[in-house]
């Protein structure tokens, strides 16, 4: 297999293709479909309470992934994910609806957004 580039022209013998649409499909599991949510207003409010629940937690500091799982049960998702990385918690989980909720508990911020699941299965991308 030959990489195709402008202007080289390959060898004989050399199955062609193309390194950049290779390197998309090689992420293409990583990407998020979209949205299959049946009420994304609710999901909206949803998110709401999610970040300004993080928003508190970060502010009173000492936050743990078994912290963040125990707020998103509360605010009613499930199927959750977490990871923990550097001191952050990052998440997915399902809510009501459908589709995902999912984002990150940092130091410095915190993120919390609704889509479709990732391709591989879930809400959290895989590492």
């Amino acid at each position: 297999a030959c990489p195709v580039q402008p202007g080289v022209e390959l060898p004989e013998n050399c199955a062609p293709y193309d390194p950049d649409a290779a390197m998309a499909l090689n992420d293409a599991y990583r990407q998020r479909m979209p949205s299959s949510n049946e009420s994304p207003a609710a999901t909206a409010v949803l998110v709401d309470g999610v970040r300004a629940r993080l928003d508190d937690a970060r502010a009173d500091g000492g936050w743990s992934e078994e912290s963040v799982r125990a707020l998103l049960e509360e605010a009613g998702l499930s199927d959750i994910q977490t990871r923990t990385g550097a001191g952050d918690v990052l998440f997915g989980a399902v809510p009501p609806g459908g589709g995902c909720v999912f984002g990150a508990l940092e130091e410095q911020a915190v993120t919390v957004e609704a889509g479709g699941y990732i391709l591989d299965g879930g809400c959290l991308p895989a590492q």
